[in-house]
């Protein structure tokens, strides 16, 4: 019992709520048996006066990114573009700002999309499955690595997407051991096992989608349509 009256007095002492009243009324926000609200306070501002996160724009919350001229994916901006490619295969809701997010896996926007890749690592029985899709942003490409079903690592490129510009694949790496912060991989063994490998089957479907794409247009010169190599399941 005094453990849970040391934490509640943590709280209370380093939270906007002064009372218990006051963080009850909080907790009693969430819908329903089970949830996670998280609230955002103390911002610091910039140089230029401003906040380090942006609330202008209705339902989300974004960064403020400096204007270098270089596009970077919207993920790396907007709260609600991240927590909508977040989870692989989502089992839960996320709210924000008082609007749900819609669950969008990234590859069901993707182009050219092949299944037929796998990886198989030596600590595993199973293959594990690799999803490589075209994106239409061809500045925006490299691996979406899951850990688990949540998303560890976007847009990694391998050595080989020098030639692969616009690749996208998504792999679940359960066999790969997260840093603590959950924005990358610890660099063992397992891991660059994992890279080589999928650097080589991307450099494969690299190839046969140029020669896709190649057939598509001779066939298609009055109307050069894209046609994926798979339909999305």
């Amino acid at each position: 019992m005094w453990e849970n009256q040391a934490s509640l007095r943590d709280i209370l002492d380093h939270s906007p709520f002064n009372t218990e009243e006051k963080l009850l009324t909080e907790l009693q926000a969430i819908e329903g048996p089970t949830g996670t609200r998280i609230i955002i306070w103390n911002l610091r501002r910039t140089s230029e006066g401003n906040m380090e996160l942006d609330f202008t724009t209705e339902n989300d919350i974004r960064i403020i990114c400096n204007d270098s001229g270089t596009s970077v994916p919207e993920i790396h901006s907007s709260l609600r573009a991240y927590c909508s490619i977040l989870y692989l295969r989502p089992s839960m809701q996320i709210n924000i700002r008082g609007q749900k997010v819609e669950d969008r896996p990234i590859y069901e926007s993707l182009d050219y999309i092949d299944r037929s890749y796998s990886y198989k690592p030596l600590t595993l029985e199973e293959k594990i499955p690799i999803i490589f899709g075209d994106n239409k942003s061809k500045e925006h490409y490299g691996l979406m690595m899951y850990h688990k079903k949540r998303l560890i690592k976007a847009y990694h490129r391998v050595t080989t997407q020098m030639t692969s510009i616009g690749i996208i694949g998504v792999i679940e790496c359960n066999h790969l051991t997260p840093t603590p912060n959950k924005q990358d991989f610890d660099n063992d063994d397992a891991y660059r096992k994992t890279i080589k490998s999928v650097a080589e089957k991307l450099r494969n479907y690299s190839e046969k989608i140029s020669k896709n794409v190649s057939d598509n247009n001779s066939n298609n010169n009055s109307d050069n349509k894209i046609v994926p190599i798979e339909e999305p399941k």
